[in-house]
């Protein structure tokens, strides 16, 4: 037993100087490389984690890109809707100015040719409608009754010559008109506003009361004796350029107030406003502004203007004071109205 146990130690020294310097480094190697496999194992997650992160931001920039593009899209989308809806609109109309024009072409080809006597009384029909037109105006618009009566008779001819027995009716409501516009005053009012005009015209020419040449004290005055002694001198100077500071404006017979020249400008415009006012009043028939602005048109002539000219004007307008402009105007539309609705 002893025998056999004794070569042990003899192989366990040759089984390790089997072991050379090769079969080390082989096995270092082998451990680095279970190493390395072990830590790429290990970040494997975190590369793919990155890199999934990049992949989704590439996906994230592609999705605004795309965004951009349907917004994009959408805009365009609803510019061609909005293009479309005028465009619709623009159909329409021109389906209903086709269907209008085809219409007027039916009732045209329908109608028979127009004769000489349908073309001549269409014209004669054109002309009293438009003598009736100039009545109203004339009687409404400018108070200007003559006018309007003037316009009445020239229809009422009209109708006389036509002949025509269908149109009696009318010449009883003209004849009712000119009656009632004869009942009316007969106040110029067209004359009135037209001699408002010429006064206007006229005011340039009229001459402003002025006030005197200005006086002054003599400032070249011989000082007072007592000039002896600086103080005395000062004093006497300073008391002279005092008394040249005072005016003196003296006129006999004028009103209280006198403007200077370069406010004269002021007097003509306010007489030209008050005459605007007068004769704005007279077409308009508002016979209170009328009176109130020829009286004070009056009272500003008589304060601040002299000469022949403006004696003229105030005659003028004192017997403008006298004229009545409150007119009532009748109603003579009826005539109008009856041949608006009269189809020959």
């Amino acid at each position: 037993m002893q025998a056999n146990s004794k070569p042990e130690p003899a192989e366990k020294t040759a089984a390790a100087s089997d072991k050379s310097p090769s079969a080390v480094s082989k096995g270092r190697g082998v451990k680095y490389t279970i190493l390395l496999i072990v830590a790429l194992l290990v970040m494997l997650p975190g590369v793919a984690a990155l890199w999934l992160l990049w992949q989704q931001q590439q996906q994230l920039f592609a999705l605004e890109d795309h965004l951009e593009v349907i917004t994009d899209i959408n805009s365009d989308v609803a510019q061609l809707g909005s293009a479309q809806g005028r465009l619709s609109e623009q159909f329409s109309t021109l389906q209903q100015m086709q269907r209008e024009q085809s219409d007027v072409l039916t009732k045209l080809q329908n109608q028979s040719p127009l004769t000489t006597a349908d073309i001549e009384m269409e014209w004669a029909l054109a002309e009293i409608k438009y003598l009736l037109n100039l009545a109203n105006q004339r009687s409404l618009l400018a108070k200007d009754m003559e006018g309007a009566q003037l316009a009445l008779s020239l229809a009422d001819q009209q109708v006389r010559e036509l002949g025509d027995y269908r149109m009696q009716p009318l010449r009883e409501l003209i004849a009712e008109e000119q009656l009632a516009l004869s009942a009316v005053g007969k106040t110029d009012i067209a004359g009135i506003a037209a001699s408002m005009s010429g006064l206007l015209a006229a005011v340039d020419n009229l001459r402003v009361i002025t006030g005197p040449k200005q006086t002054f004290f003599d400032d070249t005055e011989t000082e007072s004796p007592v000039t002896q002694g600086l103080w005395r001198e000062s004093i006497a100077k300073v008391w002279t350029q005092l008394r040249s500071l005072v005016v003196i404006r003296q006129q006999q017979d004028a009103p209280a107030v006198v403007l200077m020249p370069e406010q004269r400008y002021f007097l003509y415009q306010n007489l030209r406003l008050q005459l605007e006012t007068a004769r704005f009043a007279a077409l308009s028939g508002n016979q209170k502004m009328f009176e109130q602005s020829l009286q004070a048109a009056i009272l500003w002539l008589e304060q601040y203007f002299v000469g022949d000219q403006r004696d003229a004007m105030l005659q003028t307008l004192q017997a403008t004071q006298k004229e009545s402009i409150h007119i009532e105007t009748p109603d003579i539309s009826g005539s109008l109205r009856w041949l608006t609705g009269f189809e020959p």
